[in-house]
């Protein structure tokens, strides 16, 4: 969750592994479905595409990425668990499906703790607390005097019911003393969308489809969510430094497949994954879109959703928010 944690953990450096030996003689000899969680234009998918075309000349057959929206992440990682466990269905998931979703949503249909495999981390960036220009505050300080003396709570976008975008806005509420009503869509492009068109006043939104309108004005960036500025957005203050808390909190991707993928197969997708996220111009399209490439191979991936499901699992009970 801090950004510290993470190079502490020894995120920023990729692992370099031998070569693996290919899980049988013809894989992969059909195109990898890779589900992501929400459509396209948001992180998720960004992160998807941009590793996918890094990783072809490993997968000639090429990848389908499937946009498999609804129920906060949980739609995509049931198919992806119930799927068979052959290397030809992946998941791009997060910290919503392996540690938040299980808390908020009355029934999950799936166990994060065992019906997945890690392969590996992938990347991080912060999210961004946004309003419509409309709203009459230019900083983050005026933007929670205005939501205290609203008379209702003021409602926010995020990309997904149950994301780390969406508790993280309520936790800020709470700790700062102002009422929020989440509004979920299915993916950052259409909560982006719904600030543009002034249908949703503020936001909490992963950067990569904000930066052009944050830019052009025609969105205010109010405070980004990690423990540092993001060097696409240098004149935005962080969460601590705008609210004077202690705050930081930044959404991660990575890969898994379902319960009882081969090793070989492991090897064989974590090695292209390894190789993709070395390659300095995979690096530099990630950080255009205020991605950071955070790679950790598949046992360490897997320490890491552990604590990952005891924190946001925590914070998720402390926010005493539901959904059905």
């Amino acid at each position: 969750m801090h950004r510290r944690t993470l190079l502490a953990a020894g995120l920023v450096a990729p692992t370099v592994f031998a070569p693996a030996a290919r899980a049988q003689s013809d894989y992969p000899s059909r195109p990898v479905r890779i589900l992501v969680g929400s459509a396209p234009g948001g992180a998720t998918d960004i992160t998807a595409r941009i590793l996918t075309e890094a990783m072809g000349a490993r997968f000639p057959r090429g990848f389908a990425i499937e946009n498999r929206t609804g129920a906060g992440g949980n739609i995509a990682a049931e198919t992806a668990a119930r799927s068979a466990p052959d290397g030809y269905t992946l998941l791009i998931n997060d910290a919503s499906q392996m540690a938040i979703n299980p808390v908020l949503f009355r029934n999950v249909p799936f166990d994060p703790a065992n019906d997945f495999t890690p392969i590996a981390l992938l990347d991080d960036f912060p999210f961004m607390i946004v309003c419509n220009p409309s709203v009459p505050a230019r900083d983050f300080a005026a933007f929670v005097a205005w939501a205290k003396a609203q008379p209702n709570p003021v409602q926010f976008a995020s990309p997904n019911p149950g994301s780390q975008h969406h508790l993280g806005m309520e936790i800020l509420a709470q700790r700062l003393g102002f009422k929020v009503q989440h509004v979920g869509f299915r993916g950052g492009a259409q909560a982006t969308t719904a600030l543009l068109g002034g249908q949703m006043p503020a936001g909490s939104i992963g950067l990569p489809p904000l930066i052009p309108h944050l830019r052009a004005g025609k969105l205010i960036g109010l405070a980004v969510s990690g423990s540092e500025r993001s060097p696409l957005m240098p004149d935005i203050p962080t969460l601590a430094e705008a609210s004077g808390t202690d705050l930081s909190m930044v959404v991660w991707y990575g890969l898994v497949g379902p319960r009882g993928l081969p090793p070989e197969v492991v090897r064989y997708v974590n090695d292209a994954v390894a190789e993709a996220l070395r390659n300095p111009e995979v690096v530099q399209k990630l950080a255009a879109q205020g991605l950071t490439a955070r790679y950790l191979p598949p046992d360490r991936f897997g320490a890491f959703m552990a604590q990952e499901r005891a924190r946001w699992g925590e914070a998720a009970r402390a926010a005493n928010v539901t959904l059905d």
